[in-house]
């Protein structure tokens, strides 16, 4: 006999139940989970969860985000912390959560709901509530290649941060998935050193997160650099110019930079990690826009 699974939103005096299912789990920190109204963008209704009596047998966490597509920034669900308890799973507990989260983002008059995910499991249970493929993230190597190239890739000074912000709104209209909050810069004094600034001359015309080599990453990593009125080309070029050594390079399927890292003899591989979105109301039209690493 199965037992009976109740489902609702979060409410106060529940965190010491949740917590005893994510954390043993290693889903998240209890720190963390405690403090996560400290998130404006969070509420009790985005937190969905399923019990066995007292017992939390299921969560999700949908926070609210806002995503620049079909020209406008437009609000939408985030979606995270996704778990079910191993001995509860196959009864359609994770269905009912998201179809519960789900019809709570509608009710907010979100656009869609956007998630990632790492394994085929995850990813067919999200089809099976509305979600389709957006991208997958591929990772290829970028060797070094000494050139007169008139783009310089610099560090990043405060007085960018603006220039900066804005570089990255536009890249937004061109490219998806681009999260936007016209207050809260991506680069500031306290990331500013994760990041490089591509110039052409004194005018700044691009920006990438930029790891150099380390002991975790030996071959640093380049996230795909946003620069939205270059050639893909001649920044690839001003990237090897700068490299002494050859560098990790993050990118996805779709992107401004697949063709002509492809073409450079670069070989993509593909990661577990895939975007995957849900439309509320009219399909979101996607398909003349390239798509970008988060």
């Amino acid at each position: 006999m199965r037992n009976t699974i109740t489902y609702r939103h979060w409410q106060p005096g529940d965190d010491d139940a949740v917590l005893k299912l994510l954390v043993p789990a290693e889903q998240c920190k209890e720190d963390y989970y405690r403090r996560k109204f400290n998130d404006p963008s969070l509420e009790p209704e985005g937190i969905r969860i399923a019990l066995v009596g007292k017992r939390v047998v299921g969560h999700v966490y949908g926070s609210q985000t806002s995503l620049i597509v079909e020209g406008k920034v437009q609000d939408f669900g985030l979606v995270t912390l996704v778990f079910v308890a191993p001995d509860m799973r196959q009864q359609g507990i994770a269905t009912r959560l998201m179809q519960d989260l789900n019809a709570y983002f509608e009710e907010k008059g979100y656009r869609g709901s956007i998630l990632y995910v790492e394994t085929a499991e995850a990813y067919q249970l999200y089809e099976k509530v509305g979600y389709q493929k957006v991208t997958r993230e591929l990772r290829t190597e970028l060797p070094a290649r000494p050139n007169s190239s008139p783009l310089k890739w610099r560090a990043v000074k405060a007085e960018d941060f603006d220039i900066l912000h804005q570089l990255k709104k536009r890249w937004g209209n061109q490219n998806f998935p681009i999260f936007w909050n016209h207050q809260v810069k991506e680069i500031h004094q306290f990331s500013m050193k994760q990041y490089r600034v591509l110039r052409r001359g004194t005018n700044i015309i691009g920006y990438a997160k930029w790891d150099e080599p380390s002991g975790y990453r030996p071959q640093g990593l380049i996230r795909d650099p946003i620069a939205p009125d270059e050639d893909p080309m001649d920044i690839i070029t001003s990237v090897q110019a700068e490299i002494t050594a050859m560098h990790a390079w993050q990118t996805t399927e779709g992107s401004r930079y697949e063709d002509p890292l492809c073409s450079l003899g670069c070989i993509l591989k593909p990661t577990k990690m895939i975007d995957m979105l849900a439309s509320f109301g009219q399909e979101i039209d996607l398909s003349e826009m390239h798509r970008t690493v988060w």
